[in-house]
């Protein structure tokens, strides 16, 4: 089933709506809400769930700007599209300046221009959520982390629950979060902690954790079963019938549950409430579910603490103290003397991280490993850590043994062990986040650049042909006519072709980069390449590239560029790959005409070519987005040859994680 997108409507033509509803709702891809004025469509918002706004521009009583900006001061992420007949540049620069995500004109036949604003709208509603999962996910870390230092400052069971449930709705940006033990007496799982937007909630909920009516809901389940319970859509899971109508009243649209501390007489579950469906993706879970571990592992430590204070066993006591900093979340771990500073322990993920034995860490400062490389920079921060207790650093370049630069997200608590201080260094690597960063940064600059340059030309070749048209219409001779039509034809066909451009060149960026197969994205294009009896071959061994989702359209055109100049004589395609220094040398090669001297000067120009002109200097930019390069080195008369340059980390052997 399509999951449709709900979508406000806001126009004072009546008529417009009407066609512009049927219009959309027809693709079975939207669920629209109408409104003839801005006033109305702001007090609508309040009582609905929207995902997406298409608004008018000249509306009486407040305009589509205004409008925009009240949006925006309630809501940063939601997609909002300009869809106006008013087609004065300065508002196109006024409503992307306070927030707008497209600006589209009206006037066109119904069916294109509809189509268009559904592309526009998909378009929006995809890097809206892109950036809405980046921050709910950067919030996540930072819980993990907050949750980590509670787990360490905090020794009372259900205050440590009631801290972490806080950290996790004023943090984390959950509509609510509840934790719960179970009660062996009365069957049920009784609520000792909570936050968030309650409004009397817990008190109808009576969980049963016995396989009855009461206990088959997420968090019922999710204790019987002992692992996470998912519900993301709670006006429609059946699992939610008891519950659901005071769960939706509250806002509540999703929920998951974690059980903590199964089989012990800790047992429990945390449950977490989200105010939109679909919420709860894999990513998300995995962090939660490493939070639970965390947990479960915090009251086993306490457990074991009040079994050392009873019996003054101060060593195992010390001993269960080291190994939870070991075993608490997936990062690499550090442990200093508190004392010193020096580093005493290290963890496998960090041995592994950046290629060095135990023994190379032991008896270094963190400035000798490349961290706060400053060496007063890092004694300063090493006495802030003494004071407060905790540091925090969101980017820091490591250096790995064989000389890449990782980025990493470092975060240092200090305790006590016995009478002795010790220092925990929680290290995360984020390269692969701060590359996504970056590509999408690089690719929304590119798109502003190629905007101004293109209506240009879009407006140069409209000039022509409305000249033209002016022209055939005082001509009487047929003949001397269609001389003047050939020129409007080729006119508007170089329109056709410079809008289909914009539309690639438009799509770059839109979604982060990703791991992309070699052979996969070959092979997914072969079949729409007019290939004859020219063999493509694909010698190697299977790679994987860090790049734009738009990957396959680089070699699209690659390969159509071969089949269409190589001449006759050609007989093969061949893709090869060698890797130098770190990096990989991607070779596309063809045993055809090759090219010219004077042709590779500007091969890689916009509008270069004898098609479209766009096709290479597309691919180029398309893998510019994550540092990728390209260049032609064939000789004429022995073929074309195109080497693509991947510099280290993104690239990687199939099957491998990142390459360091």
């Amino acid at each position: 089933m399509v999951n449709t997108i709900s979508l406000l409507y806001v126009d004072d033509d009546e008529a417009l709506l009407d066609i512009g509803k049927m219009c959309l709702e027809r693709t079975k891809e939207f669920q629209v809400t109408t409104v003839s004025s801005a006033t109305a469509a702001l007090d609508l918002l309040k009582s609905h769930e929207i995902q997406a706004i298409v608004s008018d521009y000249q509306m009486p009583g407040m305009n589509g700007i205004e409008f925009l900006k009240k949006v925006r001061a309630a809501d940063k992420l939601i997609p909002f599209i300009m869809f106006t007949g008013k087609g004065r540049e300065d508002i196109a620069v006024e409503a992307f300046e306070n927030g707008a995500d497209f600006y589209l004109q009206k006037g066109g036949a119904p069916k294109p221009q509809f189509a268009e604003l559904v592309h526009k709208i998909h378009a929006a509603v995809d890097h809206r959520r892109a950036d809405a999962r980046n921050i709910t996910l950067n919030r996540l870390y930072t819980v993990l982390s907050a949750s980590n230092k509670a787990i360490l400052r905090i020794h009372d069971k259900t205050e440590l629950l009631s801290e972490i449930c806080r950290i996790v709705v004023d943090t984390g940006g959950f509509r609510m979060a509840w934790a719960g033990f179970s009660n062996e007496k009365t069957h049920l799982i009784e609520p000792v902690a909570s936050y968030g937007y309650i409004d009397g909630y817990l008190d109808t909920l009576s969980i049963s954790t016995n396989p009855v009516p009461r206990g088959k809901g997420p968090t019922g389940t999710a204790f019987r079963e002992k692992r996470y319970n998912i519900c993301n859509d709670i006006a429609t899971d059946p699992k939610m019938t008891l519950w659901r109508d005071g769960a939706l009243r509250r806002g509540y649209r999703s929920l998951a549950a974690f059980p903590f501390a199964p089989d012990t007489k800790n047992a429990g579950v945390i449950t977490f409430y989200a105010s939109e469906t679909g919420f709860f993706d894999d990513q998300i879970i995995r962090l939660l579910k490493e939070q639970s571990g965390d947990i479960t592992f915090a009251f086993a430590t306490l457990d074991h603490e009040e079994q050392r204070i009873a019996s003054g066993d101060n060593l195992m006591a010390s001993e269960l103290r080291y190994r939870r900093l070991f075993e608490t979340a997936q990062d690499a771990i550090l442990i200093l003397d508190g004392d010193t500073g020096k580093i005493i322990d290290a963890n496998k993920f960090i041995l592994d991280l950046l290629g060095y034995p135990l023994e190379f860490f032991v008896g270094k400062y963190l400035w000798e490993l490349g961290l706060i490389k400053d060496k007063s920079l890092a004694e300063k921060a090493f006495t802030e850590l003494k004071t407060n207790g905790y540091i925090r650093y969101e980017d820091l370049p490591l250096e790995t043994k064989q000389g890449t630069v990782t980025n990493v997200e470092f975060v240092s608590n200090l305790y006590m062990v016995g009478d002795k201080r010790i220092i925990q260094c929680n290290i995360r690597d984020i390269t692969e986040r701060k590359q996504a960063e970056h590509a999408l940064f690089l690719a929304n600059r590119k798109l502003t650049l190629l905007s101004s340059i293109t209506r240009h030309d879009i407006l140069n070749q409209l000039t022509t042909l409305l000249g033209y048209l002016e022209l055939s219409q005082k001509l009487v001779p047929e003949s001397s006519a269609q001389e003047f039509i050939k020129k409007e034809i080729t006119a508007a066909e170089a329109i056709r072709r410079l809008i289909n451009f914009t539309g690639d060149y438009e799509e770059m960026g839109v979604n982060a980069p990703a791991w992309q197969n070699i052979s996969s994205s070959i092979r997914n294009i072969t079949a729409s390449l007019p290939l004859g009896n020219v063999k493509l071959i694909i010698d190697g061994p299977e790679i994987d590239l860090f790049a734009d989702p738009l990957l396959e359209k680089v070699f699209y055109n690659l390969i159509d560029n071969a089949i269409r100049y190589g001449g006759e004589k050609m007989q093969d395609i061949r893709v090869t790959s060698r890797e130098i220094n770190g990096s990989l040398v991607l070779i596309i090669a063809d045993d055809g005409a090759g090219i010219l001297p004077e042709e590779k000067i500007r091969l890689f120009t916009k509008g270069f070519g004898k098609n479209t002109g766009f096709g290479l200097f597309l691919s180029r930019e398309i893998l510019s987005i994550t540092g990728i390069t390209i260049s032609e080195t064939g000789e004429p008369g022995k073929g074309a040859r195109f080497e693509i340059l991947v510099p280290a980390g993104a690239w990687r052997y199939s099957g491998e994680k990142t390459r360091q």
